[in-house]
């Protein structure tokens, strides 16, 4: 349900345009003058400002300019209500940041429509945001993918390269220990690779899924890592 804050000096006109717009589905705050509205502004935003032009103290262009001035509620669509016919002063509004100008009187029929006319072009302008900020952060996870999948290459490759010299020199006790060491500290590296990974899901709210290979596989993996870890602290310990 829309929220619409009318703001307008006279009872009469809060009252009918609360009234009417309420039967219509709208959820309708009010405010008397400039200043309610701001502090009603800065509470709670509205959908949308339907700002009464000429009002004592702090009128509606004064009200307009400081809205268009606060990045926070920039955004929110103005119509400005005055009995003012002159084009110069519709200028003045829609230079200063209306949206759209309904002069007094009015049929109801044609602020309704206005006021869904713009909340429609509100809820596309959001959409366009909206996926702008999507296309962005597929950009920046696809930067990253490349990234990390570089450590993961790097980190294979070093495992990869000493495992070759070692099946080739069954005998050297120093470059299989040599071996047992870069694969410990490039296993590490590869899972703090995959945490970020697992971060990122997160953070994009992905859902995982279950592994794709075959238990038996992940268990040579785990037992692997195990023997490593063993061979690497008795080394360590005749290193002592």
């Amino acid at each position: 349900m829309a929220h619409i804050l009318i703001v307008d000096d006279l009872p009469m006109h809060l009252e009918y345009l609360t009234e009417e717009l309420q039967n219509v589905g709208f959820k309708v705050s009010t405010a008397a003058d400039g200043e309610a509205c701001l502090q009603k502004i800065t509470k709670k935003k509205p959908d949308l400002l339907l700002l009464d032009y000429a009002m004592p103290g702090m009128d509606g262009l004064a009200v307009l300019k400081i809205i268009r001035a606060e990045e926070a509620y920039a955004g929110i669509p103005v119509i400005l209500l005055t009995a003012r016919k002159d084009v110069e002063d519709r200028v003045e509004g829609l230079d200063a940041g209306a949206d759209d100008y309904i002069t007094k009187p009015f049929h109801i029929g044609e602020v309704v429509a206005r006021i869904r006319s713009h909340l429609w072009i509100q809820e596309l302008r959001q959409t366009v945001v909206d996926r702008e900020k999507r296309i962005s952060l597929i950009q920046g996870v696809g930067q990253t993918l490349v990234t990390l999948s570089n450590h993961i290459n790097n980190s294979t490759q070093s495992i990869s390269g000493l495992a070759q010299l070692a099946q080739n020199e069954v005998n050297n006790a120093e470059l299989h220990r040599q071996l047992v060491s870069v694969c410990l500290r490039q296993t590490d590296r590869i899972r703090v690779v995959l945490d970020g990974l697992h971060q990122m899901g997160e953070q994009m709210d992905l859902k995982t899924v279950d592994y794709a290979g075959t238990p038996d596989a992940m268990l040579e993996i785990t037992e692997l890592e195990e023997k490593l870890k063993m061979i690497n602290s008795k080394h360590e310990e005749r290193g002592r």
